[in-house]
């Protein structure tokens, strides 16, 4: 029989509903573990058994699970985990104007990293400026607490690179916004 359970990230304790938290699940039938590899092994298998997924995810009341981001897409600011899904979609549903958003984090001295969105604006937009930076970083201000802040910039782009199955590729965002953000800092 599969077993699936919720735990926070860094303390790995059992989540109970609506708490998002990395996905694990073991069952007899998983591999014992990569050939001639036990760090890898390690890394995927506890002790116990427990597989850690990689992805952040909860459940709710009934037992459903909801699917929310990857770990490894998640940023580090201020000691506090953000979620760029979360971020993206108060975005894309508080602004008629964003057509796409990416929101990475970018590599700052004192927040360890900070977020900042890439946004994709619709031709309206585009062509009457009606969206702003200032915009934007309000939309997260006025709803998120403050490590959540787009404190790493919001940039305007044409486009977001993606995946062949339409993944961001955010690596390349990071790597393209990195170099203009440190040149904004003081």
């Amino acid at each position: 029989m599969t077993e699936i359970r919720i735990v926070d990230v860094d303390t790995r304790k059992k989540l109970g509903p609506n708490k998002v938290g990395e996905l694990e699940f073991r069952n007899p039938c998983v591999m014992r573990g990569y050939y001639k590899k036990p760090e890898a092994t390690a890394a995927f298998k506890d002790r116990d058994g427990w597989c850690h997924s990689g992805d952040l995810a909860y459940y709710d009341e009934d037992g459903r699970f909801y699917f929310v981001e990857r770990i490894k897409e998640m940023i580090k600011c201020m000691d506090n985990q953000v979620v760029p899904a979360e971020l993206e979609n108060l975005l894309m549903t508080s602004h008629e104007g964003i057509d796409d958003v990416a929101v990475i984090g970018l590599p700052h001295p004192v927040y360890g990293e900070a977020p900042a969105a890439v946004v994709i604006l619709n031709e309206q937009s585009k062509v009457g400026g009606h969206v702003t930076a200032e915009d934007i970083q309000k939309i997260i201000a006025e709803a998120c607490a403050p490590h959540k802040h787009l404190s790493g910039g919001v940039f305007f782009a044409d486009s977001l690179p993606r995946t062949e199955t339409g993944k961001i590729m955010r690596k390349v965002l990071v790597d393209q916004y990195s170099r203009l953000a440190c040149s904004r800092m003081p």
